[in-house]
């Protein structure tokens, strides 16, 4: 799953810290007493301000800068609400149901701008802030440039999951040629209610969330369900990565190639996939790639079908024409040139021309597959009749 988060005003979530503002910072008259924030966990962030001077206070503003992949570097500017007075509190609540939440491990800078009757003007040092869910008690792990937050689950736990990533970088650069410029950091939370809980809004079903953004990812792992966990965290740290390459404002990847990538990383189709995959070539029910370049179906069945139907197509490109050219194509796509010129500039076909030469490679892989459990069936028949009495014997 990947969190996209399109606000103008982006926070950081701290929980219950006291941000004192040096006394040096007075000017003009004008004192700022306390400078806090507190949290509602994980719906609301509040900023508090006390100052007093020797004239009325008449405004006061919050500046924001949030810490994220961006096209421009951005600060936000927040007019607070106050009377006039020598003395005055002002107080302005982030609410996270409006504008969505935050990733833990975020980073954001904020200061103060207070202005007295007699034109003095007082702004704070930045502050900076990082958003850790402190519900729990984290440990970390560092291996490379990716560190690993945990709570439950015993070390031989946490190292499994981290070699899982290293693991699967090593194989996303090997079969695209991308690689991560920046530190990663994952966030294993002990069940996917756990999760959701730090979550605004988010679906019933999430498990795991990539934020491209924050170059953060996090996910319910239980420590009894590793196996889940180990191609989850594969697949979303190949969202990650893939959308932190081809970040552009023109155009979102294909679905198909999205998503393709990501099941590809995580190595073979399980049975449930592979099933639905063969079962749909056997009936010609196949999804045209034009129709998986759109989000899948919410119907299971649909839905199940377009994830393999993507990996194959994936796997197709990948192991028919190499990882040069899958390279290229993410890099073409950053160029805001639609998919089917992208395609054509990269590969010589369309769309569907691509869902041509697919069709062509699936059926016939399938074929192929088919006649291999025929060969495999008369040999064991063969085999059988070879320990039977020669005719005549009995």
């Amino acid at each position: 799953m990947i969190k996209k988060t399109k606000i103008l005003l982006s926070v950081i979530l701290l929980l219950g810290v006291l941000t004192p503002v040096s006394p040096s910072l007075a000017a003009g008259g004008i004192n700022v007493i306390e400078s806090f924030t507190e949290v509602e966990f994980p719906d609301k962030l509040n900023f508090i301000l006390s100052a007093e001077s020797d004239s009325n206070i008449t405004d006061v503003r919050l500046f924001m800068y949030v810490d994220r992949l961006s096209y421009a570097h951005v600060t936000s500017e927040v007019l607070l609400d106050i009377l006039p007075d020598r003395h005055v509190t002002a107080k302005w609540a982030w609410d996270m149901r409006k504008t969505g939440g935050m990733p833990p491990g975020t980073n954001i800078q904020y200061w103060w701008s207070v202005l007295d009757a007699d034109g003095n003007v007082l702004e704070t040092q930045p502050v900076t802030l990082r958003y850790n869910d402190t519900r729990f008690g984290w440990k970390s792990i560092r291996q490379s440039s990716t560190t690993l937050y945990w709570y439950k689950g015993d070390k031989e736990f946490a190292e499994e999951l981290i070699s899982a990533t290293i693991t699967g970088l090593e194989r996303l650069y090997e079969s695209t040629g991308v690689g991560i410029t920046d530190p990663v950091e994952i966030y294993i939370y002990a069940n996917s209610n756990d999760l959701r809980s730090g979550m605004i809004f988010p679906q019933t079903w999430t498990g795991g969330v990539a934020y491209p953004l924050y170059n953060c990812i996090a996910i319910g792992i239980e420590t009894s369900n590793v196996e889940w966990g180990l191609r989850t965290i594969v697949h979303e740290l190949t969202h990650l990565v893939i959308h932190r390459l081809t970040y552009n404002p023109y155009l979102d990847l294909p679905v198909w190639l999205d998503e393709g990538l990501a099941m590809y990383m995580e190595g073979s189709l399980t049975q449930a996939f592979s099933d639905y995959l063969s079962q749909a070539i056997k009936n010609d029910t196949l999804i045209s790639v034009r129709s998986l370049a759109s989000p899948f179906s919410a119907y299971a069945h649909l839905s199940y079908l377009s994830y393999a139907q993507s990996h194959s197509l994936v796997s197709m490109l990948i192991n028919t024409y190499g990882r040069e050219k899958m390279l290229e194509l993410l890099t073409v796509m950053t160029e805001g040139i639609d998919y089917d010129d992208a395609l054509e500039k990269v590969y010589g076909f369309d769309m569907d021309g691509l869902d041509e030469i697919w069709r062509d490679y699936v059926n016939q892989k399938y074929l192929d597959q088919n006649n291999a459990s025929v060969l495999t069936g008369t040999d064991r028949v063969l085999a059988v009749l070879a320990l039977l009495p020669a005719s005549g014997s009995l």
